[in-house]
C-alpha cells in the first residue's frame, strides 16, 4: 500500500465521529490527508480525532448539521482557515436509527412520521448538495477534487420498512451521476459507494445481530462487513489512481447485491 498517495490534500468527511466516516478518515490519514471531520456531537467528534491523528498531525473536528447551510459554509471556513483549502469530499453524514429511534425508522410506509421524512431527506440528500457546493469553489479553481458520496446496498435489494432511507440512498445514486457530468470538465470527479449491512456502532447498538448474519450468509463473501472494509475504495478513489472514474457507484458489500 502506498501510504502517501494523498499527500498535499486536503479531506472533508462528514459524520467523521463514528462508524464509516471514521474509518475512512482514519484511512485518508494515513494516505497523509490533512483531515477535517464533522458530526453534531462534540466530544464524539473530539475523541474521534485524537484516535484518527496517530503520527501528531492534527485533525480538525467541526460541530455541523450539514442540513444547514449556515452551518455548512461555517464549517468550510473553518476547513479553508486551518488548511487552505478542501480538495476531498467523503459525503458520509447520514440518519436512520440513531437521531429518530429504531422503532420510529423501520415503521411500514403508511406509518411514517412526515417529518422524520422530512430530516432524513434534509441530512442524507439535502446535505450532500449543500456540502459539494460549498467545497466546489476550491476543486474548480486548481483544477483537481474528489466527492464520494456513501450511499447503501438497500437500494439494490429493496428490503421492506425503512422506506425514507432507501429513497433517500437511492437520490444519491442520482446526485452521484448527475454532479459528475457538471464537474468533470474542472477536473472533479464524483463517485459512490455503497456498502451493505456494516457494523457500525448504531447497527450494533440497535440489535441487527439476526439481520447481519442472515445477510452475510446470503453475500458472496459468507462474512459480517466492518467499516474498514470500505477504507480501501474510498482511498482509491480519493487518488490518482482514479483519475478517470467517475459517475459510478461501486457496490462494497462482500457480494451482497451483484448487479
Amino acid at each position: 500500500m502506498n501510504c502517501e498517495r494523498l499527500k498535499g490534500r486536503v479531506a472533508l468527511v462528514t459524520g467523521g465521529g463514528r462508524g464509516i466516516g471514521k474509518a475512512i478518515a482514519k484511512r485518508l490519514y494515513q494516505e497523509k490527508a490533512d483531515v477535517v471531520i464533522c458530526g453534531t456531537t462534540e466530544d464524539v467528534l473530539k475523541r474521534a480525532a485524537e484516535e484518527v491523528a496517530t503520527d501528531g498531525r492534527e485533525v480538525l473536528p467541526i460541530v455541523c448539521d450539514v442540513s444547514d447551510a449556515k452551518q455548512v459554509r461555517a464549517m468550510v471556513k473553518k476547513a479553508r482557515e486551518r488548511f487552505g483549502k478542501v480538495d476531498i469530499l467523503v459525503n458520509n453524514a447520514a440518519i436512520m436509527l440513531r437521531h429518530i429511534g429504531f422503532e420510529r425508522a423501520v415503521r411500514p410506509f403508511y406509518e411514517l412520521d412526515e417529518a422524520d421524512w422530512d430530516r432524513v431527506m434534509a441530512v442524507n440528500v439535502k446535505g450532500m448538495w449543500l456540502c459539494a457546493r460549498e467545497v466546489f469553489p476550491d476543486m474548480r479553481s486548481q483544477g483537481w477534487g474528489r466527492i464520494i458520496n456513501i450511499a447503501s446496498d438497500t437500494v439494490y435489494i429493496g428490503r421492506g420498512n425503512g422506506l425514507q432511507y432507501i429513497t433517500s440512498k437511492a437520490a444519491v445514486v442520482g446526485l452521484t451521476r448527475a454532479l459528475a457530468f457538471e464537474v468533470g470538465q474542472f477536473g472533479i470527479t464524483v463517485n459512490a459507494i455503497s456498502p451493505g449491512l456494516t457494523q457500525s456502532e448504531t447497527v450494533r447498538e440497535n440489535d441487527f445481530g439476526q439481520m447481519s448474519e442472515e445477510l452475510a450468509k446470503n453475500s458472496a463473501i459468507p462474512r459480517l462487513e466492518y467499516p474498514e472494509d470500505l477504507v480501501g475504495t474510498a482511498a482509491w478513489l480519493a487518488s490518482d489512481d482514479a483519475a478517470f472514474v467517475t459517475g459510478q457507484t461501486i457496490s462494497v458489500s462482500g457480494g451482497l447485491s451483484l448487479h
